[in-house]
């Protein structure tokens, strides 16, 4: 590690993108331009997009890993539920706003916020988990035992 590196001091790096990447990029800008009532440079753009992906990707805590180890199978039936609704409640976020940030129907919106589909997809969770802003799993989701 470098000095600058152990002292926080910002470290410049030069990228590379491709042209067809730079345009998605400047939408995003002008976009995020926009919705934020201020001009940002395509520089930060991309700095925040590397800081949300960072924080996206960073390793799960122990707590995290322990908690999604109760949720694993133990012969007993079960169902997973999950506790969007109540995360939506305390962000003060509507459903509508859900659906529209997510692209899932108004129906099934519904099914998931009231736990009535016991199947939800991946590509569900990961769209309503992202427009969540990625809450910690274990403040997602709980196991329910079912009765036998």
């Amino acid at each position: 590690m470098t000095e600058q590196q152990t002292n926080n001091v910002p470290v410049s790096i030069s990228i590379q993108l491709m042209p067809s990447t730079i345009k998605r990029l400047e939408e995003i800008n002008h976009y995020l331009a926009i919705r934020n009532k201020g001009d940002l440079t395509l520089e930060d753009t991309i700095k925040d997009a590397i800081a949300n992906y960072l924080d996206v990707m960073r390793p799960l805590k122990k707590e995290e890993i322990d908690y999604i180890g109760t949720l694993v199978v133990d012969g007993s039936p079960y169902a997973i539920r999950n506790r969007f609704k109540e995360i939506m409640n305390q962000k003060g976020m509507k459903a509508v706003k859900l659906q529209k940030d997510t692209g899932i129907s108004k129906s099934n919106i519904s099914q998931v916020l009231n736990n009535k589909n016991l199947n939800m997809s991946l590509d569900y969770f990961l769209r309503i988990w992202f427009a969540l802003q990625c809450p910690p799993i274990g403040d997602c989701l709980y196991r329910e035992n079912l009765k036998p």
